[in-house]
C-alpha cells in the first residue's frame, strides 16, 4: 500500500469552459499526477499535493483535499463501500483516515472460534486485500468500528494485528 494524496476540484461557477481547459493545461505541465477520478486529483507526494495546491488555489478551484491509500491491485472493496473508490484506470483507493486495516492470526483461537469471528467480521468489513503468500488476508474495516473488530476477536480469543497506515 502507497500513501497518496487526493485534491478535489472545485469549478467556480461563472468561469468560461477555456478557464478550466487552461487550469488542467498547467496542471499537465507543472504536477506529475498518479491518477485522476472526475475532479479529483491524485498525486504520489507531498511536493506534488503542494504544486497542485498551489495552481488551484491561484485559479480558486481549490477543493478538499483527501489523504489516500493505494491499495494493491487484488484488493477487493464492496461495491457502495464509502470507504474509498475505483478510478476509472482501474486503481482501488481508500481514505486513509476512514478506514482500519488488520489480519487475524491464523495460530490464534481455535478453527471454530477463529470462524464464529470472521462471521461477525463480515458484517462490519468493506474489503479484503488477500496475500498470495499464504499470508493471512488484510480486512479493511470502518475507522469508528476498530474497536468492535477487536472486541469480537477478544471475545473469541483470537489474536489480531492493526496495519499502520503512514
Amino acid at each position: 500500500m502507497r500513501h497518496m494524496y487526493g485534491i478535489e476540484l472545485a469549478i467556480p461557477a461563472g468561469k468560461l469552459p477555456g478557464f478550466y481547459a487552461q487550469v488542467i493545461h498547467k496542471i499537465g505541465d507543472h504536477v506529475n499526477v498518479f491518477a485522476r477520478d472526475k475532479l479529483l486529483f491524485i498525486v504520489e507526494s507531498e511536493e506534488e499535493r503542494d504544486k497542485l495546491a498551489a495552481i488551484l488555489q491561484k485559479s480558486n478551484m481549490l477543493g478538499e483535499e483527501f489523504s489516500l491509500l493505494l491499495l494493491p491491485p487484488q484488493a477487493v472493496i464492496d461495491e457502495g463501500a464509502d470507504i474509498g473508490f475505483v478510478t476509472e484506470n482501474g486503481h482501488t483507493f481508500v481514505y486513509a483516515d476512514q478506514v482500519a486495516l488488520f489480519t487475524a492470526d491464523k495460530n490464534s483461537g481455535s478453527p471454530d472460534d477463529r470462524w464464529a469471528a470472521a462471521e461477525q467480521w463480515k458484517e462490519h468489513v468493506k474489503g479484503t486485500i488477500p496475500q498470495a503468500d499464504q499470508a493471512d488476508t488484510i480486512y479493511l474495516i470502518d475507522s469508528n468500528l476498530a474497536e468492535l473488530a477487536a472486541g469480537i476477536a477478544k471475545a473469541y480469543k483470537v489474536k489480531l494485528d492493526f496495519l499502520a497506515l503512514s
